[in-house]
């Protein structure tokens, strides 16, 4: 069975440096989620553009707020 999510992963290390304000790294991030945020774009038959780029926003937004530093017990 193929899995359909083949290559729709992300390192650790890539989501520490998205994390850390790396440019490179959020456009790793957002390309993964993309097709998702492209879908919910959808209204009416129609992209709207304008929410496709808030749900970009937002994924930037919540990505930079993530927390790598925890501790394991």
């Amino acid at each position: 069975m193929d899995n359909q999510y083949k290559g729709r992963d992300i390192s650790f290390e890539t989501l520490e440096k998205a994390v850390n304000g790396d440019y490179f790294a959020m456009q790793e991030v957002i390309r993964l989620f993309k097709p998702y945020m492209a879908r919910l774009s959808v209204e009416e038959g129609r992209f709207n553009g304008e929410l496709f780029e808030r749900l970009v926003r937002k994924l930037m937004f919540i990505t930079v707020r993530f927390r790598t530093d925890y501790d394991e017990k």
